[in-house]
């Protein structure tokens, strides 16, 4: 964190969205040492077992005022969201595909995986050929 204490000047950082595929202590205990007064550490992955308990200091959380939360799906609703962005995209005003980095067929599904594992891939997707 040297560097975002240098580069924050000491400040640390507004907002800490963790997007780890498995959420562990350690990631959890980064971002909220990464943020600063006020700060809001935003958690978005399960970790294995749901039970795993994460401990912070609590001093530091009453004293910066730091939140932590937890988001799922980016705390949408579905039942009108999706829709929405569904028609964003198909009138083009939301551009998706765009976005993807590679695309897997399904037996290609082991790959994908391993892709995104290194980091070679970000945003790959599955396509499924049912003809």
């Amino acid at each position: 964190m040297p560097v975002l204490t240098e580069l924050t000047r000491g400040q640390m950082a507004d907002a800490a969205i963790l997007t780890p595929g498995l959420v562990t202590s350690e990631i959890v205990t980064q971002g909220f040492h990464s943020v600063g007064k006020g700060g809001v550490i935003v958690v978005t992955g399960l970790n294995k077992l749901m039970e795993q308990t994460i401990e912070l200091p609590g001093s530091i959380l009453t004293l910066y005022r730091k939140t932590v939360k937890g988001s799922l799906f980016g705390d949408c609703n579905p039942t009108t969201d999706i829709p929405k962005i569904l028609g964003l995209y198909q009138s083009g005003d939301l551009k998706l595909d765009e976005l993807i980095t590679r695309t897997y067929t399904l037996e290609q599904v082991q790959e994908g995986y391993d892709d995104l594992l290194a980091g070679k891939n970000v945003r790959g997707i599955v396509v499924y050929d049912h003809s």
